[in-house]
């Protein structure tokens, strides 16, 4: 039986399922919430890792303050230090008059969230471990360490034990920001909860499109079920997208499924037999 304040943490942030250890990333997420221990988030792309961060900080001390979310794999790797930083007037060629405001000092009071932490540069993973363990930021081109009160959530689909053993991850800032870790589980381990997925994202986008699509054909749920679901959640629900634009009927027919749905089940069903 799913915890009452758990199911209310569920509705709140729309996660959808009852497995286990989702449940237990969840309890996790909420125990934590009150401390300014280090959380580091792993799971494959598309789990919804970006979700737990926003539990964790609604649930803070901080949940007055910012929530400054950084994609350490979207910014470019010669301007994350500027972005995550900040530098000082004349710091290098093109940097603005005055200077600029990094987002930790953003953040001060509040929350930072660093997604896709394993594709941080080795030399801002050092400048990152000083602000763990000093709670001071320093911006390029400055000479005074500025004071920050910071709490740090990671995310991170890459293996870092593996960085670490590689040398690409630094080894005391891992340890130092997996204090705290939560694993979320990918979505072909947590099969029982598909069709309640499912379902969801088909009243999400008929309200969404102003469609009716009413449910999934029996032949055609089985082959989601068999599907192994690489992209996870976020793959699930771009297809339900898909299902609702091009299906002809009120109900999704095994016709109406992308032929690699189809396929790669069908090597599903090989790999049982």
């Amino acid at each position: 039986m799913v915890k009452p304040e758990i199911q209310q943490i569920k509705q709140r942030f729309e996660i959808i399922g009852t497995y286990p250890p989702l449940l237990r990333a969840i309890d996790v997420a909420v125990q934590v919430a009150p401390t300014d221990l280090s959380v580091l988030i792993t799971g494959e792309s598309g789990v919804g890792k970006e979700t737990f961060p926003q539990i964790i900080h609604q649930f803070s001390r901080r949940k007055h303050g910012h929530y400054i979310a950084v994609n350490c794999g979207a910014i470019p790797k010669e301007l994350i230090e500027s972005e995550l930083f900040g530098y000082e007037e004349g710091a290098f060629t093109g940097a603005k008059k005055k200077g600029s405001i990094g987002k930790f000092e953003l953040a001060d009071g509040s929350t930072i969230f660093l997604d896709e932490i394993g594709d941080m540069p080795l030399p801002v993973q050092t400048k990152l471990l000083r602000v763990l363990q000093e709670s001071v930021v320093e911006r390029i081109g400055g000479t005074k360490p500025i004071p920050i009160d910071i709490r740090v959530i990671c995310a991170t689909n890459k293996n870092i034990e593996q960085m670490v053993e590689e040398g690409t991850f630094r080894e005391d800032l891992y340890y130092r920001l997996n204090i705290i870790p939560i694993e979320l589980p990918p979505l072909r381990k947590r099969k029982e909860d598909l069709p309640a997925l499912i379902e969801y994202y088909i009243a999400y986008y008929n309200q969404k499109l102003g469609k009716n699509m009413t449910g999934v054909s029996k032949d055609a749920m089985q082959t989601l079920l068999t599907y192994d679901w690489p992209g996870n959640v976020r793959e699930l629900k771009n297809i339900i997208e898909y299902l609702e634009n091009i299906s002809e009927g009120n109900e999704v027919q095994l016709a109406d499924l992308p032929d690699h749905i189809v396929l790669r089940s069908e090597k599903g069903f090989e790999d049982w037999s």
